[in-house]
């Protein structure tokens, strides 16, 4: 780690002692000092150099410093002050003293499903609070929550977020943990990117368990591009409130008061989430102390004995006496052996006697008849001469369980090197293989194969209705998306002017929020108003559609034609029951479908969370709208 800025002991600018340097991290050094003026413990932290280099980055930081500390919350750690010193520009903050949710998550301790509520009540209250004051975070996280010496937390570090990612040359699966979808695709952090990230943690505090998981940054992110937050029963009556606030779409995404005020509701009174913190926990390597101290790395020095070649004396073994029969005892019908004497007792008195030498000979040369064969055999079985051939079968669009059990019966085994993404091969099927489909390989062979991670995701600009073809091609372009303006998919629009772009197909699918890297768009060009007819071809199979005021269903292929309707107001329904819904939708003559938690074969829904279009919006007579329930 590169120098720290400031020493212990050094006065800054005549007022703060340093006491000792806490961290560094991918903004700045963090410092604890004591204000001489005020007599109180405070943090200090100095923007790290390699940023101080940038004019952008220090002129946000000065800014920062001087908006943050006119802020108060009480679930907010306050900003004291700032300045500058030998070129190093630093801020100076409150100190608190109870850890962070990070240290308590580290310890291994949950919180209760109400505790949950608490904490993520008070972190959206001081969101809802710096958003409204211009403020994002951006980065938010469980070491971003602390707590003062009373247990109640604080939101930190409101002044140093974002400064470091443009100049960021990767990022940690730390660093990605709490990323919202949009962020993950590219685009800046919003409000509601924090009210994701915030989903997260609490889903994390109570479940104990992250809600993406991957090897990689990258397989993280794009885990929950359009993926909702996993269902786990401990989360109980958070369930639902945190599917809101960790939507996909950001449009769709609860607002960080709504969210505060929704957790509210979970839990029994208005009292502040108080947590014990961590103490008298010792890591598990400090349980350890090591027989020896090291005095060398890597080698242990030469004793002085050894460099001069003195060793210490070694007591010879007492050789074992070896008895070797008399030439006559080896000849046949000799005379009877001399008389043995009396062998001691012990291992290493006993008396042996040498076999015959062609005895011997004949040992030797069966021991190295087997050990020629055993090492044939074995070179053998290595080369695959006792195994069958077979040819390697086609793994293509399977998954890793599906190719596993087709290679079974020829003796194949499978095993995944690496993941790539593929617009062509649906996530978690194999890609590619080696060795190649129709190879002959023997019985035993392992097959490599590649995993998809499924298509690159990109999120479609918010501004593409209303421009003209060529501008909104362009803005895909830079996306890699292509685009078409046919007049065959030309609509009339009472909103949008004719010849700009009032509809977005993928697929006939309108209105994607987000379609894989490389797809080719419809741009559907507005015709303006005015009387025309059209003709709509509904395909043969039952289709159940909610009219206001009633529902009909259609079992066969139909064709009708539908003449200009004149244009009335859309009415405003979020928070309607399907009752007052139906009335709504009746008095001005529309139809609407249902998409979200409470939509269905069979509609379950309460409440109406969004519509499109928003209220007030002029639409055709008879024409269909869209509703998110839950």
């Amino acid at each position: 780690m590169p120098p720290s800025t400031f020493s212990s002991g050094h006065h800054l600018v005549n007022r703060y002692r340093i006491d000792e340097l806490l961290g560094v991290g991918q903004t700045a050094e963090v410092y604890v000092a004591q204000d001489l003026s005020l007599q109180r413990t405070v943090v200090v932290k100095v923007l790290l150099p390699r940023l101080a280099e940038h004019e952008d980055v220090r002129r946000a930081f000065r800014d920062r410093i001087v908006r943050a500390a006119t802020l108060s919350h009480p679930h907010l750690a306050r900003v004291y002050d700032g300045g500058q010193e030998g070129g190093a520009i630093f801020m100076i903050t409150e100190f608190l003293t109870g850890g962070s949710l990070e240290d308590i998550l580290a310890s291994g301790r949950r919180l209760s499903v109400d505790d949950g509520a608490r904490l993520g009540r008070d972190v959206a209250s001081a969101l809802g609070y710096v958003h409204d004051n211009g403020f994002v975070h951006g980065s938010l996280s469980p070491s971003k929550l602390l707590f003062d010496a009373e247990g109640r937390v604080r939101l930190s570090d409101i002044a140093l977020a974002g400064l470091s990612t443009a100049y960021r040359e990767r990022f940690t699966l730390d660093d990605v943990r709490y990323l919202s979808p949009e962020q993950a695709i590219g685009d800046p952090a919003g409000p509601k990117s924090d009210v994701y990230a915030l989903a997260l943690i609490i889903f994390e505090a109570v479940t104990g368990t992250t809600a993406f998981e991957g090897m990689t940054p990258e397989a993280v992110l794009r885990a929950r591009i359009n993926s909702s937050l996993p269902v786990r029963p401990e989360l109980g009556t958070l369930d639902m409130l945190l599917a809101q606030a960790a939507v996909p779409d950001p449009r769709l995404r609860l607002d960080a008061e709504p969210f505060a005020s929704r957790l509210s509701g979970v839990v029994s009174d208005a009292t502040p989430l108080v947590v014990a913190p961590v103490r008298g926990e010792v890591p598990l390597l400090a349980q350890f102390t090591p027989t020896e101290p090291r005095s060398s790395i890597g080698f242990r020095p030469p004793s002085p004995d050894q460099i001069t070649g003195t060793t210490s004396s070694i007591p010879p073994r007492t050789p074992r006496p070896v008895r070797v029969r008399a030439a006559d005892d080896w000849v046949p019908g000799s005379a009877a052996p001399s008389p043995r004497r009396a062998a001691p007792l012990g291992l290493e008195h006993i008396d042996y006697e040498r076999p015959p030498r062609n005895r011997r000979l004949a040992f030797f040369f069966a021991a190295l008849l087997l050990v020629v064969v055993a090492v044939g055999g074995g070179a053998a079985w290595k080369l695959g001469l006792f195994s069958q051939n077979h040819n390697v079968p086609s793994l293509t669009n399977l998954t890793l369980s599906e190719a596993a059990t087709q290679l079974q019966a020829d003796g194949f085994t499978v095993t995944a090197n690496q993941h790539a993404n593929s617009s062509s091969v649906a996530k978690n099927g194999i890609i590619s293989q080696s060795p190649a489909a129709g190879t002959g390989a023997k019985s035993g062979q392992v097959i490599t194969v590649t995993i998809s991670d499924g298509p690159v995701m990109v999120t479609l600009p918010a501004t593409l209705i209303g421009e003209d073809c060529g501008t909104a091609t362009a803005q895909l372009a830079k996306k890699k998306i292509s685009a078409q303006c046919p007049s065959s998919a030309s609509v009339t629009s009472a909103v949008v002017p004719a010849g700009r772009v009032a509809k977005i197909l993928y697929k006939n699918r309108p209105a994607p929020p987000a379609v894989p890297l490389h797809s080719t768009l419809v741009l559907a060009l507005s015709k303006g108003t005015g009387t025309s007819t059209t003709t709509t071809t509904v395909a043969s199979g039952t289709t159940t559609t909610t009219v206001a005021g009633a529902t009909t269903t259609s079992t066969t292929s139909t064709t009708t034609t539908t003449v200009a309707q004149p244009l009335v107001s859309m009415p405003n329904v979020v928070g309607k029951n399907e009752a007052q819904v139906l009335a709504a939708m009746k008095a001005v003559g529309l139809y609407y479908t249902t998409s979200g938690p409470g939509s269905g074969p069979n509609p379950t829904w309460t409440s109406v969370v969004s519509q499109i279009p928003a209220a007030g919006t002029k639409v055709k007579r008879l024409s269909t709208v869209s509703l998110n329930v839950k």
